[in-house]
């Protein structure tokens, strides 16, 4: 009983701590900031906090790696940093310090490597998204750096690789997202949200040698391919990914080229892979991704092949019913939602809403919407794979919800919801087509 009581005592003392504890995300350098400065969301006027709900919640639990279950269907990555790195890098989450680790996959040991936590709002949650970078001259799976994401949020888990997943189906170069395991110095971390990093690499996946890949930034909610003006304007608000000076001429070129045009159809036919841009937009409605039209993106321009431009999904936490006022079950969020006509909650996208006001090229991509509803975007094709996901996750989810308790609920419930996430959406978007002709 004595000892019951000091067990009870040390968490009240932990949680109490961590209530009383102030955070601050100091000044990031340029290749932090499109991770460090995004703001909170505004709804209706209003800002949602910093933190999720229950996000000072302790963790409840440690699970030594011992007592894990032996027949685990993911992907197991091992992780090893000294405590003292540890608790530095717990107790200022929002800092883009890195710390010195040995990271151990499928017996192959990598050491040193670089962690830190990544993400913004993600990073006020109990259970923190990480990143992981790897030696220029040892890279892993030929990325230098790995993003494990929380997931913390999602009753579900899965909806960021799904909403990968069906990006990928309807011919969006996206990427490769899937759940893993984590231990941390061997101890039970959590379950993770594997996503591929956008990069060179990800770019000669898809035979893009050579193309130029801007990142946008959250900053001011300013990146939404409007035109800056100089090219230091743009540099505030993308971040070249694959120039180390930071060219952003072509963007800014190709930016105000749009605001200026004439003849929209000419334009785009000229400057922009029709056939991946519609299919990026259309995957887009399908998922419900309403928090990317001015960050949370990719451009690229396919310097070396075609010499057009296309966009590439990021940040697909907040799609599949996850709605900005805290909700899972929002399924019908406008088709032209993202336009000036219908700005999404952040904002609206100009390249976007040029696209969407040209009559043939609106007519295009309506029937692209409703082909991939037809052929991509089924219960019958998606279920499988949902089910598949919660059969291998299962284990592991359990244990992570004892690990990081909070407000996501059950996963089964979670699950149920997703399903029926995909029924709504179906029904939604084939009524608001035919208003649309």
């Amino acid at each position: 009983m004595h000892s019951l009581k000091v067990i009870f005592i040390a968490l009240i003392s932990s949680w109490l701590a961590g209530c009383g504890q102030k955070q601050e995300a100091p000044s990031a350098t340029r290749t932090e900031q499109n991770e460090n400065r995004r703001p909170p969301i505004a709804v209706n006027n209003l800002r949602q906090p910093s933190e999720g709900p229950g996000s000072r919640l302790p963790r409840q639990m440690v699970i030594p790696a011992s007592e894990q279950l032996q027949n685990s269907k993911l992907p197991l990555y091992e992780l090893k940093i000294d405590p003292q790195d540890l608790t530095a890098l717990e107790r200022n989450p929002f800092s883009g310090e890195t710390h010195p680790g040995t990271f151990t996959f499928d017996g192959k040991v990598y050491d040193p490597v670089q962690v830190r936590f990544r993400g913004q709002w993600a990073r006020s949650w109990p259970k923190k998204p990480i990143k992981i970078f790897f030696n220029r001259d040892k890279p892993f799976q030929e990325h230098h750096s790995l993003n494990l994401n929380s997931g913390w949020r999602d009753p579900a888990f899965v909806r960021e690789t799904l909403a990968y997943h069906i990006y990928a189906v309807c011919g969006v170069p996206a990427s490769r997202s899937r759940m893993v395991r984590l231990h941390v110095n061997d101890q039970f971390r959590g379950l993770y949200v594997e996503v591929e990093q956008v990069d060179k690499a990800f770019l000669r996946r898809f035979k893009l040698d050579g193309a130029s890949l801007f990142k946008t930034s959250g900053h001011a909610d300013q990146s939404d391919e409007r035109d800056l003006g100089s090219e230091t304007s743009f540099a505030a608000h993308y971040e070249n990914e694959t120039q180390k000076t930071n060219g952003i001429r072509q963007l800014q070129l190709f930016c105000h080229d749009l605001a200026v045009s004439t003849n929209t159809l000419d334009f785009f036919t000229r400057r922009v892979d029709l056939e991946k841009y519609i299919n990026y937009l259309a995957a887009t409605v399908l998922v419900q991704h309403w928090d990317c039209f001015n960050k949370n993106h990719f451009l690229v321009y396919d310097e070396r092949g075609s010499k057009k431009w296309f966009v590439v999904p990021w940040d697909l936490d907040r799609t599949l019913g996850d709605h900005w006022n805290w909700s899972f079950g929002s399924a019908d969020l406008p088709i032209l939602l993202g336009t000036r006509k219908a700005p999404g909650v952040t904002g609206w996208n100009r390249l976007q809403d040029r696209f969407l006001a040209e009559p043939t090229l609106r007519t295009r991509f309506l029937n692209r919407l409703e082909e991939l509803l037809e052929k991509a975007f089924t219960t019958e094709k998606l279920v499988p794979i949902i089910d598949r996901l919660e059969s291998e996750i299962a284990p592991e989810a359990a244990l992570d919800r004892q690990q990081w308790p909070g407000p996501a609920g059950d996963l089964k419930s979670g699950i149920s919801e997703l399903k029926r996430y995909i029924e709504r959406r179906r029904a939604f978007l084939k009524n608001e087509i035919k208003s649309l002709r």
